[in-house]
Formats: C-alpha cells, sequence, structure tokens
C-alpha cells in the first residue's frame, strides 16, 4: 500500500482546535451552553473536561486565530485545496471534517459544542458557528449555505466529497455534514483504487501499453483531452482497440487512466467513478457508455459530468451519440477492424516467432476472429502465458482459449457455451444438405479473404455476416449440424438461452440480443438461436395490445440488427411458415432439413450405437428403420432406452430390445400402435 505521511499537528489539527476553541467559549459567553464544571447537569462533559481537552498540557491560553493562514501545500489536504481553488473558509471546513474523522478529542469536542445531544455529529449549525462565525461575526448563514461549498450544486456536493445527512427530513441547519470515507483515506495516504470501484474500474499507470495504435486517432485524442470540458466518443467493436488508444493517450499526456465499466455501476458508483478521476489526477472513460445515459445512473451521469470539468471518454457502440452531444461538444473517434492481411500481420508480431502457428493457420486464425489490435495483443499475452505454462509452444488451441477468455464473461449472461462430441459420422443428411453444410464451411472459412481482400465488402455495403436459418422436424438434426460446423471450424458454439433474452420490460430484450450480436461479430464464437421461432415471429398488422407492439418492436430490431451484422449465427426453427418474411429474406442461407426416408433411417439405427457397446451383429436395422418412421432425435431415445433394458437383462443389446424401447416411446407419446411415422 502506498501512503504519505498524514499532516503534521501543528498543520490542520492545531488550526481546528482553536477554531473550536473559539466558538465553544463565544456559546458560553452568550449563554447557549452551560459552564458546568463537572458535568453533573450535562450528563456528558464539564467545562473542567473540555479545558483539558483544548489544552492537555495545561495552559488556558487562548491562542490568536490566523485570518491569512493557509494550509501547507505538500500535505494531500493542501494540495486538494490548492487545485480545487477551495477558498479560505472552505478550507476550514475540510479540515475540520477530516479532523472529526480521525481525533477522538475534536470528535468530543465537537459533540460537547452541540449539547452532548449527537454524539460525534456535525450539523450546519455547528459549521457556521465554528468556521464562519469565527472569521466573520456577521456571516450571512443562507448565504454560506447558498453560495459556499455546502450548496447542493458545488463540486465538492456534486462528487460526494462531502455528504449531507438527512437533507430530506431535516430543516438545513439539523442536517449532518460529513466527509465521504474515500476523501477521508485519500487525505490520509492511500492511493490505491477506491474499493468501491475494484469490481468495476481499472485504474492504468502512465505507462504505454504493450501493442500499437493509429497516430492520427491517437492525435485527436490527445487534444480532446488537453482542451478539456469535452465528450470523447471511441465507436468499433468489442476488442477493437479503442481502450488501448486512450491507453496511449493517457500515457503521452504522462497522466494514469481509469476505465470504469458503465453496464451495472449504478449511480452511487457513476459519482464515486468521477470523484476517483478527480483524485487520482486521471483521465477518465467508460465502457459501455451508451448505459451510462440511462435511467437513474444517466441522472447521476449528468450530474457530476456537470462538476467535472476535464474531457470524458466514453466507448460504445455510439447508438448515445445523439444524446451526448447535447451534454458537451463531443469528438468521434470511430476505430475500425482491420483487414484481413494486417491481422495476420498482427497476430504473427505479438505471438512472436516461437509460435507452432504454420503460415496456413495464421492466415486461418485471422479469417476466424475478426478481431481489432486491442484483441489480438490480449489473445496471444494469455495464448502465450498458457503456452508458457505449459511449456508448450503456441498453437491454435491456446489460441482458441485465450479469445474464448475474452468474451465468455458477455456471452455467459445470455448463452451457454455447447459442447460437441459427435462427429460427420453421427449425422446422416442427404447428399445436397451436406454439400451446404461444406458450402457454410467454406463461407466462414474464407470469408476475409473474400469480403475484405477481394473487396466484396465494398461493394456489398451491409448484411455482410453469416446467418443461417435450419428448418426442419424435430430431431432431423438441425442443432446438431451447427455444432459440427462450429467444431469443424475450432470455433466455440454459444446457445442463446430465449428465456435469459427475453424481458417484460421494454428495450431489454433488445439490449440482450444486441450483447450477444456484438459478441459474435469479433467472430469466435458461433451463435445458436435454437426454437426461433417467437423470436423471428411474423409482425402483427393488427395492434389490440402492448404486447403485439412489443413483439414487433423486437422482430424490427432483429430485421435491423441483420442488416448490420458481420458475425455468424444460425436459427433453427420447426415452423419456418411462423417466420416474419423480411426475415427470411435476410438470412444468408436458409436450408431445409428433410424427414429422413428409409435408408437414412437405417444408417442412423446402426450409428447411434456405439463401437463400444455390446451389440447382438444381428440386429435388423432394415426392418427397424422401415416399420418406424422416426427422426434421428426418437432414434437416439430409443437406442438410450434399448441399452438400459439390455444392462438390465444381463444381455447385449439385441432387436428385441430396441422393438420394446419403440414401443414405450410410442406409447408415452399417445399412439397405442408402435409403427408408422412419429413426429
Amino acid at each position: 500500500m502506498s501512503t504519505e505521511s498524514s499532516p503534521p499537528q501543528s498543520d490542520y489539527l492545531q488550526r481546528v482546535r482553536q477554531l473550536i476553541e473559539l466558538a465553544i467559549r463565544r456559546r458560553w459567553s452568550e449563554g447557549l451552553i452551560t459552564r458546568d464544571p463537572d458535568g453533573v447537569f450535562t450528563a456528558f462533559l464539564g467545562s473542567d473536561h473540555v479545558e483539558k481537552l483544548l489544552h492537555p498540557a495545561g495552559s488556558e491560553t487562548v491562542p490568536a486565530l490566523a485570518t491569512d493562514f493557509t494550509y501547507h501545500q505538500h500535505t494531500p489536504l493542501g494540495r486538494l485545496i490548492q487545485e480545487y481553488g477551495i477558498g479560505p473558509s472552505e478550507g476550514d471546513l475540510l479540515a475540520l471534517l477530516l479532523a472529526l474523522e480521525i481525533d477522538p478529542a475534536v470528535a468530543r469536542l465537537v459533540s460537547y459544542l452541540g449539547g452532548n445531544q449527537s454524539q460525534f455529529s456535525l450539523t450546519l449549525d455547528l459549521v457556521f458557528e465554528i468556521v464562519y462565525r469565527t472569521r466573520a461575526a456577521q456571516q450571512d448563514m443562507a448565504a454560506a449555505l447558498m453560495h459556499h461549498d455546502l450548496a447542493a450544486h458545488h463540486r465538492l456536493r456534486r462528487l460526494r466529497y462531502l455528504i449531507l445527512d438527512g437533507a430530506d427530513n431535516r430543516v438545513a441547519l439539523a442536517q449532518g455534514i460529513r466527509m465521504a470515507p474515500r476523501l477521508v483515506s485519500w487525505l490520509l495516504g492511500r492511493r490505491e483504487l477506491d474499493p468501491e470501484l475494484t469490481a468495476l474500474a481499472n485504474l492504468f499507470s502512465a505507462e504505454a501499453p504493450v501493442g500499437e495504435c493509429d497516430p492520427e486517432s491517437l492525435d485527436t485524442a490527445m487534444a480532446a483531452f488537453q482542451r478539456g470540458g469535452r465528450l470523447l466518443l471511441l465507436v468499433g467493436p468489442p476488442q477493437s482497440g479503442r481502450e488501448m488508444l486512450l491507453r496511449f493517450a493517457a500515457a503521452k499526456l504522462g497522466r494514469p487512466l481509469l476505465v470504469a465499466q458503465a453496464r451495472g455501476i449504478g449511480p452511487d458508483r457513476m459519482v464515486a467513478a468521477f470523484r476517483e478521476a478527480s483524485l487520482q489526477h486521471a483521465l477518465l472513460a467508460f465502457y459501455d457508455g451508451d448505459e451510462a445515459i440511462e435511467g437513474e445512473t444517466g441522472h447521476r451521469f449528468r450530474d457530476a459530468l456537470a462538476a467535472f470539468p476535464e474531457t470524458v471518454a466514453v466507448i460504445g457502440s455510439g447508438r448515445s451519440a445523439p444524446t451526448l452531444g447535447q451534454l458537451r461538444p463531443m469528438t468521434t473517434i470511430k476505430i475500425a477492424v482491420p483487414l484481413h492481411r494486417e491481422r495476420v500481420r498482427l497476430w504473427q508480431t505479438f505471438l512472436g516467432p516461437d509460435t507452432a502457428l504454420s503460415e496456413d493457420e495464421l492466415h486461418q486464425t485471422a479469417s476466424l476472429y475478426n478481431l481489432g489490435i486491442g484483441g489480438i495483443v490480449a489473445a496471444t499475452t494469455r495464448a502465450v502465458e498458457m503456452a508458457t505454462f505449459a511449456h508448450k509452444r503456441v498453437d491454435r488451441s491456446h489460441v482458441a482459449q485465450a479469445v474464448r477468455q475474452l468474451f465468455d464473461a458477455d456471452l455467459s449472461a445470455v448463452a451457454t457455451r455447447m459442447e460437441v462430441t459427435q462427429d460427420w459420422s453421427d449425422l446422416v443428411l442427404p447428399d445436397d444438405i451436406g454439400e451446404s453444410m461444406a458450402e457454410i464451411i467454406q463461407r466462414i472459412r474464407f470469408r476475409s479473404q473474400v469480403l475484405g481482400g477481394w473487396g466484396f465488402a465494398r461493394k456489398l455495403g451491409k448484411g455482410l455476416g453469416l446467418t443461417v436459418l435450419f428448418s426442419g422436424e424435430p430431431g432431423t438434426g438441425k442443432s446438431m449440424a451447427a455444432g459440427l460446423i462450429a467444431n469443424e471450424l475450432g470455433l466455440d458454439l454459444y446457445t442463446i438461452d430465449l428465456a435469459r433474452v427475453t424481458s417484460k420490460w421494454l428495450g431489454e430484450t433488445e439490449k440482450n440480443l444486441a450483447r450477444a450480436f456484438d459478441a459474435a461479430e469479433a467472430g469466435h464464437v458461433m451463435l445458436l438461436f435454437d426454437e426461433a421461432d417467437s423470436l423471428l415471429a411474423k409482425r402483427s398488422g393488427n395492434i389490440q395490445s402492448s404486447n403485439d407492439r412489443h413483439a414487433n418492436l423486437e422482430t424490427n430490431f432483429i430485421l435491423a440488427r441483420l442488416e448490420q451484422f458481420t458475425g455468424i449465427a444460425f436459427f433453427t426453427t420447426n415452423l419456418p411458415s411462423a417466420i416474419d418474411p423480411a426475415i427470411a429474406r435476410r438470412m444468408s442461407l436458409h436450408i431445409n432439413f428433410p424427414f429422413p426416408d428409409v435408408e437414412a433411417r437405417t444408417l442412423m439405427w446402426q450409428r447411434l450405437i456405439p463401437k463400444e457397446a455390446p451389440a447382438d451383429e444381428a440386429i435388423d436395422f432394415q426392418g427397424l428403420a422401415e416399420r418406424y418412421e422416426l427422426s434421428g432425435g426418437f432414434i437416439r431415445n430409443i437406442v438410450l432406452r434399448a441399452a438400459y433394458r439390455a444392462i438390465r437383462d444381463g444381455d447385449v443389446i439385441r432387436t428385441e430390445h430396441l422393438q420394446r424401447a419403440a414401443e414405450v416411446e410410442y406409447r408415452e407419446r399417445g399412439l397405442l400402435v408402435a409403427g408408422g411415422r412419429l413426429t
């Protein structure tokens, strides 16, 4: 812990004691406090006790109060007073509040001055008695309340350096005033990040980070901070290097950088972030800054911004730009993901020469992960650390795991990572569907070269992502196909949990979907919207309730988001006719999984029994396929039932076990006859 020595007694504690003594003697002389020698009538401190607290050495001489007193600039309190341009009376107020927090004698004297009724509590009445009346006997309390540091609009109040208790239920002079605990710890020399912010903010030292940034963007950011009083909006996809640019700017300016997460920060911590940046003399930035302007947190953001003279950076998507532009003059910097060839260079540079990735694997890595400089630096750093720990060279598995860690937190709130244990031999598809699967894999593998290197992105303009609609009856292999594609490419597949995405609160569903789409756009994952009928449902032309209007808004959001989506997403449905036609048109591919015929069903019966399982070689797979018209999902259930029946009987899996299991499956679905098509 880094600390500075606290201010000496001769500086502020002695002056506070002088101020309190003058106030006590004044109230004694005015008869506002009974000068009870031993405290019998006051039941607390007597005047003799007070004299001993005021003069521990025994001298009762009242010291002269210097009217031109200034607090030493080498102390934290003196520096704070100088930097904020705080006047003499307000400087005495801060000294009094600090002394009250750390000196028991001062706390007892203040309580005595207040009539022993509110122990260790400082009211505005006592503040005026100790500070303002001592400096000017005719000080107007109302004027002091309106025009000094106690006024609600003042910077010390807005940034919660000073806290007023009871402002809503007490008259002004009865309100309590205290110094924020964070300011107390700061003035006592504790320089680490405010514990209230440790879970939501990072404080970076004034050192240049590992990486690189665009010189023109760096000059623009530095100019915005140097000018002050502006908002600096950094727009770009996740991990594109927005935070890195701010760290380079802070290093150039020789100042630390405080980056706070706006999502979930809450009103009080929002103000604490402004206060901490001011205390640390740090540049201030809010990540996911679009969230900073909403609700009660947004009100606090505006209030604190009005009291914060420096430029504040906002890292976001840009949707909040119109609102932010009304608060302050704004500078916008757009940071794009580099082209494929530039990403190859970045991966090669930051992985270093000691990597197991071949030239082809580097090109594939740059194609699969649509990351900017920030993400590439973070991923390579983590990959190298993992490989070093395992005493290996960096390979594709290290890179994949490192990239996953970058975005897992964003996705885990709305999605679940899907582990794929099957291989292509477990999926039985017609030849034309198999060709479509191969086409999808090639489109994902080479999309960076085609869209970027070959210039198709410039020609197409929008709709550059790959969105695939899989339709077909349940159990035909739609979800498995998406998993196998992800496994083939070495990508993670996240299944969107629609129960966690959808919300009854207006706009929350769209926010959750935006979070999932934003994370997927970096190219590190594939999204699977399983059973997406409700999400992609047709819009209602006859709006009769707020539910209809809300559903239409969600569909409109999906339409707009698909236009701008650059990632990979799969949607599955059993009812393609229920999907809004406009959404269906925006899908890159629409593949219908047919109900399996006899030949396909025969292969499914065979392949769903593992090689390790004891099975009769004479199982009549052809007969089972002809008798039972089942999709792959039902066949899987039946095979598993039969395996448990066989092990219960102490036997191998036979045709009879499979038939009995099929009969139970039909009966459970409400059919009395085991045979024919089951859907």
